[in-house]
């Protein structure tokens, strides 16, 4: 599954979507790896394209979850590159449209501001594909100049968290657990060589196929949970410092 050509297939949902489709597939164990792909159209008020990814036990998340009805073997997401908000939301609107109360922020302490806020469709399928679990989250998206972050919302979490991930501090009680790495991206039909081999295999980089050109990125989340909500920062190729994802973090957490 990783070598689909993500970046051409997601090219009308928002980028934000598309890095964490890619961070969750890169995150996969090779060998239970399984995916497809459809367009669909949704209308309401105007057509557009919504893209359908199944990854599995995506969501930044590895592992399995169990349901009344079974266990997650993969999780379909899907959102549209038409923001669902274009200013932050007020708490009553998140409550209507979502049913959960996050703590949300409009601009934090270090200048990242509020862009846009998209809905994401969750649903948990059985390794026989019936559908065991659905959540609704958001994807909130910040810029400081150019530099971007997303931030993802959800009540509760589907999957596990991934063992890559460790605690790099407890906040009112409250773990955060950080993970950073490089990723190589490199085309559809490229070939490992043997150094890429040794590195994939020391940990040097990850690798993902679909870009047009090699190229290496750094990817950092820092995830945690309050009040049985589920918060996750993703960055790619950032300025931000994991001492400013934890600040940020508080900063969040510290909403009243």
């Amino acid at each position: 599954m990783k070598n689909y050509n993500w970046n051409n297939a997601f090219s009308d949902t928002p980028e934000s979507f598309k890095n964490k489709v890619r961070v969750t597939l890169n995150n996969l164990p090779d060998q239970k790896e399984i995916g497809e792909m459809e367009n669909m159209k949704l209308c309401k008020k105007a057509s557009f394209k919504k893209r359908i990814i199944v990854a599995v036990v995506a969501t930044m998340a590895l592992g399995s979850t169990v349901f009344a009805a079974g266990k997650i073997f993969s999780i379909v997401g899907s959102s549209s590159n038409i923001p669902t908000y274009t200013s932050i939301p007020t708490e009553k609107q998140i409550n209507d449209d979502f049913g959960f109360n996050p703590k949300l922020v409009k601009e934090f302490n270090n200048g990242y501001k509020f862009i846009s806020g998209h809905t994401v469709y969750n649903e948990g399928l059985d390794e026989k594909g019936n559908s065991v679990a659905k959540t609704k989250s958001l994807d909130f998206n910040y810029e400081k100049g150019n530099d971007k972050l997303s931030l993802y919302i959800e009540n509760g979490m589907l999957g596990e968290r991934s063992k890559k991930e460790v605690i790099v501090d407890n906040y009112n009680n409250i773990d955060l657990y950080y993970q950073s790495y490089a990723n190589k991206s490199v085309p559809p039909d490229y070939k490992l060589t043997e150094q890429d081999k040794q590195d994939e295999l020391s940990g040097k980089y990850v690798f993902s196929y679909g870009s047009q050109k090699e190229e290496v990125s750094q990817v950092q989340s820092l995830s945690w949970m309050q009040d049985g909500v589920n918060y996750s920062f993703l960055v790619i190729d950032s300025n931000l410092s994991q001492n400013e994802l934890v600040e940020m973090a508080h900063q969040t957490i510290n909403v009243k």
